[in-house]
């Protein structure tokens, strides 16, 4: 059995994988890139496959659901990683080529996935699906098409959680803050980030690390989680409950 990690040839996605074949699991790497999908499978050995696939075209969806299980067999589970980075800032200055990637990449691309391979577990007697979220879809920030992306994959995860349940398949979603990944800290045009204050920004003081996330993922995706479904975990370093604290400094 196979768990599918698309965008998962670096960061939490990696560290996901990193996770499933520790624990005697098979992955596949699905990846835009392709190459970089190579090269990642081939660092972590012999049971993780690279296919390249565009999330957001649903056809390219489906011929990778294909080789995957023609290479690998059976689709147990899918961790939807893939998605664009966007420069915050206002709305005057979100064109709408940048909103149609980004929001492609997060929104239609977490639901071809869903709906593909979730069809593949369904005819194969059940499995496990984890999207990734962020904190910005549950407390907005000034990303016009990442955040409310976000919370639309929450919003969907909630919604197939509750058709698929009686099918055998469980949907969650995490949601982390500040992550310490090349999608975070790359350079970006119009933008440096500065990771001292968004480490800031929680009570920890400190970035998450992708094996943080890949943590939480593992327990949803594991036995141990078979009465959780329908639910968002935040992993932040405490990001969404110092929100609350932010009026009384």
């Amino acid at each position: 059995m196979v768990t599918v990690i698309t965008g998962g040839a670096s960061g939490i996605g990696y560290a996901t994988a990193i996770r499933v074949l520790a624990a005697g699991g098979h992955v596949a790497i699905a990846d835009l890139d392709g190459e970089r999908a190579g090269e990642a499978a081939e660092k972590l050995g012999k049971n993780a496959l690279a296919v390249q696939c565009d999330v957001t075209d649903e056809a390219a969806v489906k011929h990778a659901a294909d080789e995957i299980e023609s290479r690998a067999g059976r689709i147990s589970a899918l961790v939807t990683c893939a998605g664009a980075p966007q420069v915050p800032g206002g709305i005057a200055d979100m064109d709408i080529q940048t909103f149609d990637r980004v929001t492609s990449s997060h929104w239609k691309g977490a639901f071809l996935s869903c709906r593909v391979f979730g069809e593949r577990m369904i005819a194969a007697g059940g499995g496990v699906i984890v999207n990734l979220a962020s904190v910005v879809g549950l407390c907005p920030g000034p990303t016009y098409a990442y955040a409310p992306a976000k919370a639309a994959v929450i919003n969907m995860t909630s919604i197939l959680a509750v058709e698929w349940a009686p099918k055998g398949v469980r949907v969650n979603a995490v949601a982390p803050g500040w992550t310490d990944t090349p999608f975070l800290t790359r350079a970006t045009p119009g933008q440096q980030r500065n990771t001292d204050a968004l480490a800031a920004a929680n009570p920890r003081n400190a970035l998450v690390q992708p094996d943080d996330v890949a943590a939480v993922v593992m327990f949803l995706l594991s036995a141990e989680s078979q009465a959780i479904t329908g639910t968002v975990i935040p992993v932040d370093h405490g990001y969404l409950a110092m929100r609350g604290w932010q009026p009384y400094k």
